[in-house]
């Protein structure tokens, strides 16, 4: 149970760091846009790579904040019939569904993981202006999928705890003397 505790410490301090490196990769994205705008229309000067780096941000933001999102229960959710169901159903499809996008996680871990190796080693360049390594855009990807993947875990664990509380209180109602 410590090693868990400690597991848990560390994934959410390395979700949290992921997390503030999206943000900051936000920041950063919005003020060459910005600045890149001012230059063009102003100066008659545009800034040739924010274009190309924003692009590469994109992804990166995607990866990096998505463990944090699921982590606060954040990503989009049709809730309309679910909300409707007893928290014994809920924490059933809760669990189904972690269930699938741990599977999902996983084949796109270790898929991004062969796909960023074999960029690295066969030395591929992005074919444009700044003639990006391939891996250092795609590198996030297996990274990002395994945080994913750990939040995905750690929420099933949640999603089982919560319905086998459901049960036992519903086990509990029955016995219970009317």
């Amino acid at each position: 149970m410590q090693s868990a505790k400690g597991f848990d410490h560390i994934l959410d301090w390395i979700i949290t760091f992921t997390s503030y490196l999206a943000g900051a990769f936000l920041i950063f994205s919005w003020l060459s846009v910005c600045t890149e705008v001012i230059c063009r229309y102003f100066l008659g000067r545009p800034i040739v790579w924010v274009v190309e780096v924003t692009e590469y941000i994109l992804v990166q933001i995607t990866f990096l904040g998505s463990a944090w999102l699921l982590k606060r229960e954040g990503h989009v959710s049709v809730d309309l019939v679910v909300s409707h169901l007893s928290p014994k159903i809920r924490s059933f499809f809760l669990l189904i569904t972690s269930m699938a996008g741990t599977l999902i996680c996983l084949i796109l871990t270790c898929w991004g993981a062969v796909a960023t190796w074999g960029a690295y080693r066969d030395h591929l360049i992005i074919p444009k202006q700044l003639g990006m390594p391939k891996y250092l855009v795609m590198i996030v990807i297996p990274i990002g999928c395994f945080l994913l993947f750990c939040q995905f875990l750690r929420r099933i664990r949640g999603a089982w705890a919560a319905w086998k509380t459901s049960e036992n209180r519903r086990g509990d109602s029955a016995a219970a003397p009317s």
